[in-house]
């Protein structure tokens, strides 16, 4: 293996949700952020990439923007690790 190579981090296999699936875990998830429990609706875009995803929230509820975009963004990432969008 080459130096450059050993630093490479391997890409590791994820779950295959459906968007209806993905939407309810996400939503769950971010809901579990102090400040975000009424957050009311979240978007889940499809991206270009097979698999790939995007989430936004759509109804903030009585939550703060600024936090609620924070922690989906964290929520995003976290998914993103483990999950992919069936087509």
């Amino acid at each position: 293996m080459s130096a450059s190579g050993a630093h490479r981090m391997a890409k590791s296999v994820t779950a295959g949700l459906s968007y209806g699936t993905l939407r309810k875990e996400c939503l769950d998830a971010v809901r579990q952020w102090p400040g975000c429990e009424t957050i009311g609706g979240i978007q889940v875009v499809r991206n270009n990439t097979t698999g790939s995803f995007s989430i936004r929230v759509t109804l903030y509820g009585q939550a703060d923007r600024k936090t609620a975009d924070r922690a989906i963004n964290c929520v995003q990432r976290e998914k993103r690790r483990h999950f992919h969008l069936l087509d």
